[in-house]
């Protein structure tokens, strides 16, 4: 019996998951940035709940997809939302960070498709 592993299966959730990888990071970098250099509370919460609704919808994936899609809508929602917020209001980082995220998402997104058609 051959590994998921050993038949290309963990090589192939690396690449579907690579994009993920760097959205995780630009959105840990944009929380530490707001907690450094700006503390409001809307900006925390603003920070704060993509990195929430980044493991709801990993959690709700396997067997809820269709609440799975929904917080996701919501999640890509608030990623546009922090993207332009925070490019207007500053600091500086953070605009690019929550821009790369989204670009990030949708390379995720579009990952998942190559990926099940190869």
């Amino acid at each position: 019996m051959e590994t998921a592993a050993a038949g290309g299966g963990g090589g192939r959730f690396f690449l579907a998951h690579i994009f993920f990888l760097v959205v995780f990071i630009a959105l840990v970098w944009a929380l530490v940035v707001v907690l450094l250099r700006r503390r409001d509370r809307k900006a925390v919460w603003l920070a704060v709940i993509p990195l929430i609704l980044i493991f709801t919808t990993a959690f709700l994936a396997p067997k809820h997809p269709l609440a799975h899609q929904a917080v996701n809508v919501i999640y890509d929602g608030l990623l546009i939302y922090n993207a332009y917020f925070f490019w207007k209001n500053g600091p500086a980082p953070l605009g690019r960070l929550y821009l790369a995220a989204v670009i990030g998402t949708a390379l995720d997104f579009a990952m998942h498709f190559v990926i099940r058609i190869a």
